[in-house]
């Protein structure tokens, strides 16, 4: 019983630390295993197996593959183009620039670096319009926000998708009705909401001063990364009926790119979100101290008797809680968690399929919830705020929350109809 409450109290003080800030989520994260290794909880040798290589795998891939993307201005040739192509009119040019990011962020994995390029371009299309550029910012954020499709949209999807086995199929088509269609609500809503800058505005301009292929830096470059990034999409498709799984084919990807590329991409792997994939690693290994404890098939236990697993009020209740919670606080150590609790309900027998599609839709909707729900969101807030553009927290979560409890009633309805 001790070891539970030593267990249970250092991730709670790692997710305390982080919540308020006190130390980055990698610092945090480490110190926890440091103490579970101290104590005896964990050991130096057991602890790896409750990491799953094949996540770190796929993060280290897409990440090489975005960031060298991002250098040849693959990015940039996009954004400019959505603004050409749609004359710089506000309306079609903001629904445009969000149909490209969605398509995007299903197979990067790595919305920070999607999101600071159209960022940049946006801003450089409001500038020349002479327009507010929040209102484009923030709908293409909380519209990607809750873009959870494919398992390589985000890290949670991912991590889910990892820890149930579920091929991207299988995941697709389970997660792509309530997806799309909170998104057709949220965008409905937020382009009445700011009806003034997209219905009423008239562009100035209807081409930008920049051609596209002004930003391309190496042609030859640009179209072979972009050759290498079709193929990645195509992999991660067919590679697992294949026996490749999504970390192999993003290895795979990256090696490509970083063997054929040379030196032109070669110092590009310094550039990788190392934070993230070290802070996934030790929030994995914090997981499993609770596991070795017993602590996860005691929670798994509760939960079964008193929601009964797939059940209408299972769904419910797992998808307001991950909705909630992933709204105040990074959903990356809740999602770990709850999937291991997942798998424990699995093994005392419970049904829990629906559970996970309620917990996939609930962590990928609470991260409108306010601006510390997600590192993109701080990240992008910072980036605009930068530039002479304030958003204010207290606005940012009286809209992000409206958006929360939305989408997540219409996701519910949605998945009671489909398991009910």
């Amino acid at each position: 019983m001790a070891m539970k409450l030593i267990a249970l109290a250092v991730f709670l003080g790692v997710y305390l630390l982080i919540m308020l800030g006190l130390r980055e989520l990698t610092v945090a994260s480490l110190a926890g295993v440091a103490i579970l290794l101290l104590v005896g909880i964990l050991d130096p040798r057991g602890m790896w197996g409750h990491v799953d290589f094949d996540v770190i795998a796929l993060l280290m891939g897409t990440m090489v593959v975005v960031e060298a993307l991002n250098d040849v201005g693959f990015f940039r040739w996009i954004a400019l183009h959505v603004a050409n192509v749609t004359k710089c009119d506000p309306l079609k040019m903001f629904l445009l620039f969000v149909a490209v990011s969605l398509a995007l962020d299903a197979f990067t994995g790595d919305a920070i670096v999607v999101f600071l390029t159209m960022v940049a371009t946006i801003m450089e299309v409001s500038d020349l319009l002479d327009v507010d550029p929040r209102p484009f910012v923030l709908g293409l954020l909380f519209t990607v926000n809750i873009h959870v499709s494919t398992p390589m949209s985000d890290l949670p999807p991912l991590i889910i998708a990892a820890g149930g086995g579920f091929t991207f199929s299988e995941y697709f088509s389970n997660v792509w009705l309530p997806c799309y269609a909170s998104i057709a609500a949220l965008l409905a809503t937020f382009i009445y909401m700011n009806k003034n800058v997209f219905l009423v505005m008239r562009p100035k301009y209807v081409r930008m001063p920049v051609s596209p292929s002004e930003v391309i830096r190496d042609r030859k470059l640009f179209y072979f990364s972009t050759g290498v990034f079709l193929a990645m999409m195509v992999g991660f498709v067919v590679g697992p009926p294949l026996g490749f799984s999504y970390g192999s084919v993003a290895l795979i990807a990256a090696a490509v790119l970083l063997i054929i590329g040379g030196g032109k991409i070669g110092p590009l792997i310094r550039e990788v979100d190392w934070e993230s994939i070290i802070s996934v690693m030790c929030l994995s290994i914090l997981v499993g101290g609770l596991e070795r404890t017993g602590l996860i098939e005691d929670i798994a236990a509760f939960l079964a008797s008193h929601i009964g697993g797939g059940t209408p009020l299972g769904i419910t209740v797992v998808l307001w809680l991950s909705s909630l919670v992933s709204a105040v606080i990074a959903n990356i150590p809740y999602t770990i968690a709850m999937v291991s609790v997942l798998k424990a309900m699995e093994a005392q027998g419970v049904h829990t399929y629906p559970l996970w599609w309620a917990l996939v839709m609930g962590t990928g909707l609470g991260g409108n919830g306010t601006i510390v729900a997600t590192y993109t969101n701080i990240v992008v807030v910072n980036e605009v705020s930068k530039r002479g553009y304030r958003i204010d927290p207290k606005a940012f979560a009286r809209m992000g929350m409206t958006f929360v409890f939305l989408t997540t009633a219409i996701t519910n309805v949605i998945l009671l109809a489909m398991f009910s």
